[in-house]
């Protein structure tokens, strides 16, 4: 008898399929530009596998279909299981202003679980607030670039120097021949963080600079470089030593050359005689 009824328990069980977790709910989740995000969604079983189940997007009020294959999340989502068939959960990496939106879980006949998600963007502290930075020649600089959230990460973002002879931003790279392997973003851990630092500086690096993300978004940086006293023209100790006897020695003649009465030369049958005047 009870082996009976278990049997009816696990045949009903397995009948009813997946059953979502927070079916027909609607989940509000946040995340950042640059990162990931886990979109959960779970049977209440979770070695129950759905016979059919798929992620959806609402895209201009119509639900489209999500893959890996499709052209906005190429190579970017993948499904979350582990060992339990069960997790449906969807993780979107590399994310971007697009991203955000309203998605739905679909499994079987069972019901939709809805997702919203909101991307944050990098937004840049202190922007269009212009900056003013000097440094030696010959030392580095840090020119500062910060999202507010640490976390953001914009999708696209550029270094650009002020050509005066031409009026133009041109984008700075480590390739290039003014800075090769001498310019490199650091951010550490932060990917919101997108400073870049300058070595081995020349008079030439001085100028106008632009951390810009497009749109609004953008620092604009004056950098001024100075000779540094280490780079001056070094002269020797002897050298200078040997200068400055020259000098004694010449004040010290022409000293004496004053104080001599003055002489006049001339000469006689009997030879050359020297008279003096004073």
């Amino acid at each position: 008898m009870l082996l009976t009824s278990y049997l009816l328990f696990i045949g009903l069980h397995v009948s009813e399929g997946c059953i979502l977790v927070k079916s027909s709910q609607t989940l509000f989740i946040t995340a950042n530009a640059g990162g990931s995000v886990l979109l959960p969604c779970y049977c209440t079983d979770l070695h129950t596998k759905p016979e059919t189940f798929s992620w959806q997007k609402n895209s201009g009020n119509k639900w489209e279909e999500i893959s890996s294959e499709s052209g906005q999340y190429r190579d970017r989502v993948q499904l979350v299981n582990g060992h339990s068939p069960g997790n449906l959960s969807l993780l979107i990496s590399h994310l971007t202003e697009e991203d955000g939106g309203d998605y739905h879980c679909y499994a079987d006949k069972s019901g939709y679980l809805f997702v919203s998600l909101d991307v944050k963007a990098c937004s840049l502290e202190n922007s269009g607030i212009p900056l003013s930075i000097s440094a030696h020649t010959g030392g580095s600089v840090l020119l500062p670039c910060y999202c507010t959230d640490p976390h953001s990460k914009p999708e696209r973002f550029t270094w650009n120097k002020l050509k005066k002879t031409r009026n133009t931003w041109e984008e700075i790279s480590s390739e290039s021949g003014q800075y090769r392997d001498r310019v490199q973003l650091v951010n550490g851990h932060s990917p919101g963080n997108l400073s870049l630092l300058m070595s081995h500086l020349t008079e030439e690096d001085g100028g106008w600079y632009k951390c810009d993300l497009g749109g609004c978004e953008h620092i604009v940086i004056k950098f001024t470089v100075t000779v540094s006293p280490q780079s001056l023209p070094f002269v020797p100790f002897a050298l200078v030593t040997v200068i400055f006897l020259h000098i004694i020695v010449a004040v010290v003649y022409h000293t004496k050359r004053t104080k001599d009465p003055a002489r006049v030369h001339y000469s006689t049958a009997d030879g050359d005689a020297v008279v003096c005047l004073g």
